[in-house]
């Protein structure tokens, strides 16, 4: 038996120091169903590092993830049902996105989404 989808985000042991600056966004949309932008690509040989991320909804089956500009799932997809679901964590590893990649917020279903993400940018 095989998984449906797979998702293999690159974890590294630290965020490179040389050229590095923290970020925090927190938002939230009543429809992620196409998917939205969140986090601006870095610049050329530069990337977007993911330290802690928290998503919640409360709609049935809205299912939201974190997934780069290309599709590529980072965090998530989680299963929502109609009581407010949270789903958070810290990395202790960061996720890091491809070299110069914009993080998104994508989801199943129309619904509100909140999202609250910390990172940094650094050289990738």
């Amino acid at each position: 038996m095989a998984l449906d989808n797979i998702a293999t985000p690159t974890s590294v042991d630290e965020i490179p120091f040389k050229g590095r600056s923290f970020w925090v966004l927190t938002g939230n949309d009543t429809d992620a169903s196409t998917a939205i932008e969140i986090k601006a690509a870095p610049g050329v040989g530069k990337a977007l590092y993911i330290t802690y991320a928290a998503l919640s909804s409360d709609a049935d089956a809205v299912n939201p993830q974190l997934q780069d500009e290309d599709g590529n799932v980072l965090y998530g997809l989680f299963y929502t049902s109609t009581r407010t679901s949270v789903f958070e964590h810290q990395f202790t590893r960061p996720l890091k996105l491809v070299s110069n990649k914009a993080l998104e917020l994508k989801a199943a279903g129309s619904g509100v989404i909140s999202v609250y993400v910390e990172g940094a940018i650094a050289e990738g």
